[in-house]
């Protein structure tokens, strides 16, 4: 039983430790504004670079632990500190990081700047793991950002196939050439890059239904399918109810037991049988199965019958004899 336990705690420890490393694979360094004069303030009002991280991963992700560096020689460089919850990103969401070199001013400051940094890098909680990577140009105007031209999307360091997501390996293939990095024409830190207009699905299914024949025709379609299935499914039912029925009837009729044969047992036991009385009975269950002579048995029930018989010697009989005058005289 030890045994069983400890195999079950190692393949939890096993899968939870690796769906924290997928969990960690799924950021990616989204936006990176080396010089900031004019754009977005710290909580303090001081302008300085900054850097991006998305979350591309369907649940939250706690990057607390993960290494920020200038140089794959130093990857422990700037660690992103422990113990808080806004550390935690959520599903498709941002979490932006001052590179002020001034770590002491708040939580989500960085130890180095981004000033003549010509690449930078995102490494996983062990200091080891290399996640994502990006490389900024050194024709970067100020006030201008470098990142990806969608959310998370686009060349990222590879890691191991088991640790990738089907679906956002198939997008990155469809990336060209510059990786899907272009600067963009607008800083937006905490928000999506993104930012020419998006058609929603209901606009392109106007345009290509306007008369709304194609989402009626669907539409009837999907509720007869369901109509099948549901009739499907419920035949199957009443006839698995049926033959369960069948079976419990059957179960429930009492089975015919066999005559149990009588054993005699040897004059030597204490409990024996007289063979006198063994004959006996043998000769009533005869006769009475052949029906033999059955005046011999009484078949009446709760019935005395008394035959009166004559005795010469009886005791008044005798006193009688000796009596000299008739009482009766």
């Amino acid at each position: 039983m030890k045994k069983i336990i400890s195999i079950t705690l190692a393949l939890l420890l096993f899968v939870s430790a690796k769906s924290y490393a997928q969990s960690q694979v799924d950021i990616r360094i989204n936006e990176v504004l080396p010089v900031n004069i004019s754009g977005l303030a710290d909580e303090n009002g001081n302008r300085c670079g900054w850097v991006e991280l998305y979350n591309t991963a369907f649940g939250m992700v706690d990057v607390a632990g993960f290494y920020l560096t200038d140089s794959k020689d130093n990857p422990t460089r700037y660690m992103i500190p422990k113990g808080n919850t806004a550390t935690v990103i959520p599903l498709r969401k941002y979490l932006v990081l001052y590179a002020d070199g001034r770590p002491e001013k708040g939580l989500f400051h960085m130890n180095f700047t981004l000033e003549g940094v010509s690449a930078l890098y995102l490494f996983g909680s062990d200091g080891k793991t290399l996640i994502d990577e990006i490389h900024i140009p050194a024709s970067l105007p100020h006030d201008k950002s470098f990142g990806r031209f969608i959310d998370g999307e686009g060349a990222h360091e590879p890691v191991n196939w088991s640790k990738q997501s089907l679906r956002k390996a198939a997008i990155d293939k469809k990336i060209g050439s510059d990786g899907g990095f272009v600067i963009l024409d607008h800083p937006t830190p905490g928000n999506t890059n993104t930012t020419r207009i998006v058609e929603s699905k209901s606009e392109k299914m106007q345009q290509l239904d306007p008369w709304g024949g194609i989402l009626a025709l669907t539409a009837m379609g999907v509720v007869f399918l369901c109509l099948v299935i549901l009739f499907l499914s419920f035949s199957q039912i009443g006839k698995n109810a049926v033959r369960k029925q069948q079976q419990t009837k059957v179960s429930k009729q009492a089975p015919v037991k066999p005559a149990t044969p009588v054993r005699i047992k040897s004059k030597d036991s204490a409990s024996a049988i007289d063979d006198e009385i063994l004959a006996a009975i043998a000769v009533a269950c005869h006769m009475y199965q052949n029906g033999i002579d059955n005046t011999v048995h009484d078949v009446e029930s709760n019935v005395l019958t008394f035959n009166q018989e004559a005795l010469r010697n009886s005791p008044w009989g005798a006193r009688s004899l000796t009596l000299k005058q008739d009482p009766r005289s």
